[in-house]
Formats: structure tokens, sequence, C-alpha cells
């Protein structure tokens, strides 16, 4: 039986900084000040996406959105593992390899 490699959450995030340093303009999440500034909030929405929320939850459209709605972000993106392995999505680490999010921000 072969044991499937592992890493913890402290290799993923320092091979992500590894990874960020080798690789200018990407910066960890947690290196991020305002992360969520990266995602395209309610009021960024257009008018057509505006009203298909609103024609549904006309008293709460925002609330509800910010619930039930999946905020596109407005960078790449994606994910280093402990191994320090990059990855588009997430669904494609493999099962025990731990993760950081990466954007790329163009900062440095």
């Amino acid at each position: 039986m072969d044991v499937a490699e592992s890493y913890t959450t402290d290799q993923a995030a320092n091979k992500a900084k590894e990874w960020c340093q080798s690789n200018p303009g990407w910066e960890r999440v947690c290196d991020i000040e305002d992360s969520d500034a990266l995602y395209v909030s309610y009021n960024e929405l257009s008018k057509k996406e505006k009203k298909g929320w609103e024609d549904q939850y006309p008293f709460d459209a925002e609330d509800a959105w910010a619930e039930f709605g999946t905020a596109k972000c407005k960078v790449p993106y994606g994910f280093i593992t402990g191994k320090g392995e990059f990855y588009n999505e997430v669904i494609s680490v493999p099962h025990g390899h731990q993760l950081m999010l990466v954007f790329k921000t163009n900062n440095r």
C-alpha cells in the first residue's frame, strides 16, 4: 500500500513565500492587507446582473448576493502546495498537500 504524500500548512505557507519571491508580482493571501478588494463587489456588478438579484430578492438583493452569490476574482490566482507546486484550481491540489492561496497583484 502506497502512503500518500502529505505536507503541513506551515510548509505550504513557506513554499508559497518562496514561490512568490521567485515570481514577481504574486503575493500570498496572508500578505495582502485587503484581499477582499481583489474580488468583484455587488456595486461592481452590471445592471443586468443586479436586476436578476433584485427581481429574486427585492428587499435585500445585496445581502442575498453576499450570501448566495459567487464573487469573481479580478486578478489571476492560484494555489501553492506544501510541495511547492502551483495549481490553477483548488480541486486539482492533491489530497494532503495543504495549500496557500496566491494572487497576481503586480505589487513588486
